[in-house]
C-alpha cells in the first residue's frame, strides 16, 4: 500500500538528495564504462543490452548535477567533469553532434543535442573549464546547421527535428534557440551571431506553431505538408521553452515585442482553461499539468526564468499564478511520484498510471473517474507479458528531470509552507 509521503519544506535540499541518490543508483564509474548505467531490469531510456542511457538521458542528469553545483558547489561541483565526459562519449567526431547512443554514428536529434549544449554551457558556468564553453560552441554552430534550407520543402526554415527526418518540431527549435541565447553572454565578439540566430529561429516558431487563439506552442510540423497546418499537439515543454527564449531575447533586445510575447506565453501556460493541464474534470482544483516530469521541468525553468528576467516589471496576475502552480504541483510531485524505498520518483504527472496502490491514493483525491492504465515508461522494458505484471523501475531521465523539477522550483519558491 502507497502511503502519503512527508512533505519537502526545503526544494534545494530535496533537489540535492535526488541528485546524490541517482548518482549512487546510475553512475558506474569502472574504466571501461564511466557512464549512467541501469541496473536490470532494463528501464526506459536504455539502448542496447549493456544498460547505457539515450543521449538524451544523460542530457537531463546532467543538467540536474549542474543545477545542484549551484547551490552545493562542494558536494556536488565533482561530479560535474565525470558527467561532461560521459556525455563525450556520445560524439560523432567527423559531424559534431552527439548521437542516440555512444556509437558515435549518425543518429542525431537537435533538441537531444540542445541539452547537451544546455549542460556544457551550465558547466562553464559553474565551474569556469574553457573546456565546456569550447564544447558549446562546436555544438551550438552544429545545431545552427541544422537550419531547413531545402528549396523544395513546402514549409520554409525552422530547424529540423532530426538530420535525416523532414518533421520540423517546436522543441528542436526553441532548444537550439535557447542554447544560443545562454552561450551569446559568453563570447561577447559573438554575441550578436548567436542573439540573432534565437530570434529568427523564435520568429519562425511563432509564424508557424504558436496557436494564436490559446497562446500554446503545437508540436511540430513536416517540412513537406500543407504550411499552416502543424500538429496540433500541445506539450508543458514547448510552450514553457518558447515563454524562456522570448524573455531572454528581452533580456537582451529590450525590444517590447518580446515582452509582450512571454507575458501571454506564461498566461497561457498557467491558465487551468488551457490545453496544458488535464481538464477531465470540471473542478479547478483538480486539474494539473498532464506530462511527465523530465518535460515539465523546463517549463518550471521557463518560468523561473522569466520571473528573474522581468521582476517587478511582470505582470501581477503572472506571478501570482506562476507561484500557485509551482506550489501545487511541487507537493503533488511529492506526494505522488516519491519512492520511500529507493529516494528516486516515478516521472509520470498521472500519477494512477503508475500502479494499483498508486491509482488508490489518487482516487482518494480525484475520485474513482479514472482507472488504472499502466504507463510502459515507469516498468520494465524486457520480459514477457503483461505490462502491469512487469517490474516498475526509476528511469535516468526520470531521476534528472526530478532533480530539475526541485532545482527549477525553489528559484521560484525556496521554500515551501503549508496551510
Amino acid at each position: 500500500m502507497v502511503q502519503e509521503n512527508s512533505k519537502v519544506n526545503n526544494p534545494n535540499l530535496e533537489g540535492y538528495n535526488v541528485v546524490r541518490r541517482y548518482w549512487d543508483w546510475f553512475y558506474n564509474p569502472a574504466p571501461d564504462r564511466q557512464t549512467f548505467i541501469a541496473p536490470r531490469p532494463k528501464c526506459s531510456g536504455v539502448i542496447g543490452d549493456d544498460g547505457r542511457f539515450n543521449v538524451w538521458s544523460v542530457a537531463v542528469a546532467a543538467q540536474g548535477i549542474v543545477d545542484g553545483a549551484r547551490v552545493y558547489p562542494q558536494e556536488l561541483g565533482p561530479l560535474i567533469d565525470p558527467t561532461v565526459k560521459a556525455l563525450y562519449q556520445f560524439k560523432n567526431n567527423n559531424l559534431r553532434g552527439y548521437s542516440v547512443s555512444s556509437n558515435g554514428d549518425g543518429d542525431i536529434y537537435y533538441d537531444d543535442d540542445a541539452q547537451v549544449a544546455f549542460a556544457f554551457v551550465a558547466a562553464y558556468e559553474v565551474t569556469q573549464n574553457k573546456e565546456y564553453l569550447d564544447s558549446a560552441r562546436e555544438l551550438i554552430r552544429y545545431l545552427i546547421g541544422g537550419w531547413n534550407n531545402d528549396g523544395n520543402a513546402k514549409v520554409k526554415g525552422g530547424i529540423l527535428w532530426h538530420r535525416d527526418k523532414p518533421y520540423i518540431s517546436a522543441i528542436s527549435n526553441t532548444e537550439v534557440a535557447l542554447s544560443c541565447l545562454r552561450i551569446a553572454k559568453f563570447i561577447p565578439n559573438e554575441k550578436d551571431y548567436f542573439v540573432n540566430w534565437a530570434a529568427k529561429i523564435i520568429d519562425w516558431v511563432i509564424d508557424n506553431l504558436l496557436d494564436k487563439e490559446d497562446y500554446l506552442v503545437t508540436d511540430g510540423i513536416d517540412k513537406n505538408s500543407t504550411p499552416g497546418e502543424p500538429n496540433r499537439m500541445k506539450w508543458t515543454y514547448n510552450t514553457g521553452t518558447t515563454l524562456n527564449a522570448t524573455a531572454l531575447l528581452y533580456e537582451y533586445t529590450h525590444d517590447e515585442k518580446w515582452a509582450k510575447l512571454s507575458h501571454d506565453l506564461v498566461a497561457a501556460a498557467v491558465s487551468r482553461d488551457r490545453s496544458l493541464f488535464c481538464r477531465d474534470y470540471i473542478e479547478q482544483d483538480r486539474r494539473y499539468w498532464r506530462d511527465p516530469s523530465y518535460f515539465i521541468q523546463l517549463l518550471l525553468e521557463g518560468l523561473a526564468d522569466y520571473l528573474l528576467i522581468f521582476g517587478d516589471k511582470a505582470p501581477e496576475d503572472n506571478v501570482k499564478k506562476i507561484k500557485e502552480e509551482t506550489f501545487r504541483h511541487l507537493d503533488f510531485f511529492r506526494k505522488y511520484n516519491y519512492d520511500p524505498k529507493d529516494g528516486l520518483y516515478f516521472q509520470t504527472f498521472e500519477p494512477y498510471r503508475i500502479s494499483p496502490d498508486h491509482h488508490k491514493l489518487y482516487c482518494e483525491q480525484f475520485g474513482d473517474q479514472k482507472g488504472f492504465d499502466p504507463n510502459n515508461e515507469e516498468r520494465s522494458q524486457e520480459g514477457d507479458g503483461p505490462l502491469e505484471n512487469k517490474p516498475l523501475v526509476k528511469t535516468l531521465i526520470g531521476s534528472g528531470a526530478a532533480a530539475r523539477i526541485w532545482f527549477q522550483g525553489a528559484r521560484i519558491l525556496p521554500e515551501l509552507h503549508y496551510g
